[in-house]
This record gives structure tokens, sequence and C-alpha cells, in this order.
């Protein structure tokens, strides 16, 4: 099985796009990266993933790549406080009780966290895709526009959907240099 990690801000739930309208009411810049690191330090993450949307029915789309049998799958998270950690793990053991999730401290790289070597993050920040592929990992960009720099998608799915993407896969991730064989769902 391949490893993917999946990141949790921005690829399963909105978080993001959400604390930014957050941080743009009370006149945060995101460029003040001290006022920034203390909005997230002290932001009620509990109320903000009760008031926050699913992306693109993420968990069920989890499940379905859990039934694939193809990937061992985690949730790789940047945190910036144990009130956030205690959050994000009770939300999605509301979706999904058999889901490992491994926190990263903010400034640690994930793939200090965990070995990319031969595994997939889907992230929708370059900045955490760059390091990954640097260090071996196959790289996925979750957003809606395309790019030259990434494979990109916008709902977990694709990644048993396409059909490029699987061949992608494929050529990408070598265990023990033996060719994988990927089965469409």
């Amino acid at each position: 099985m391949i490893n993917l990690y999946i990141d949790f801000d921005g690829v399963l739930v909105d978080t993001i796009n959400e604390t930014y309208k957050m941080m743009a009411d009370r006149g945060i810049s995101l460029s003040d990266s001290k006022n920034v690191g203390k909005f997230y330090r002290e932001l009620d993450w509990n109320d903000l993933l009760l008031n926050t949307q699913e992306i693109n029915d993420a968990f069920k789309n989890i499940r379905i790549l859990q039934e694939s049998k193809i990937f061992n799958i985690s949730i790789l998270t940047t945190v910036h406080s144990i009130s956030e950690i205690k959050a994000k793990v009770s939300y999605v053991r509301s979706k999904n009780k058999n889901i490992p999730i491994i926190c990263v401290p903010k400034g640690v790289e994930k793939c200090d966290i965990v070995n990319p070597l031969n595994s997939i993050l889907v992230d929708d920040y370059g900045g955490n895709l760059k390091p990954w592929i640097e260090c071996g990992g196959l790289g996925i960009k979750f957003t809606s526009e395309q790019s030259d720099k990434y494979i990109t998608i916008n709902s977990l799915d694709e990644l048993l959907k396409s059909k490029s993407i699987l061949r992608t896969i494929q050529n990408s991730i070598n265990y023990n240099e033996k060719p994988m064989k990927l089965v469409m769902a």
C-alpha cells in the first residue's frame, strides 16, 4: 500500500478561508506573522470546526480511498496549540475513527515528522509540497486551479477516478524497485 498523507486545513475542512476572513475582520494582516500566530494559538478551534464546511465530501472520499486498499492513509496537519490538536482530533474521530492523525508543530516541516520517500502528500499549500518533493515524495496540490509545478486535484476522489493521476502515482512511487500495479476501483 502507498502511504497517503492528507492535510487537514484547506483540504478536508475550509478553515483557511474562514480564518483569513476572521483575521481580515480583526484587521490582522496575513504578513504580520506575530499576530497571525497569536490569532491561531488563541482561536476557539471547536467553534471554528463546528461552523466551517467540509470540502467536497472529504471524509466520504477518505472512506472510499481506504476501501480501495491502495492507500495507507493518515491526516498530517500543522498545529499551533494543544487546543487545536484536541479540536481536530475530536472532529476527525466524529467522521472517521480509523484514520491516524499526525500533528506537526508550526515551524516544523511535514517531511521532518514522517518519511516522505515513496509517499504522497495532498496539501493546499505549495510551501509544504516543495520540501516533500525534495525529500523523495510525491506532492499533489489541492486546488481548483491548474499548476505547471504540481499535479492538482480539488476532490480526494480524483486519486482513484483520474487515470492520469493513477499513472503518475504508479510511475512516481517505486517500492523496492518493483513496478506497482494499481487497479481502478
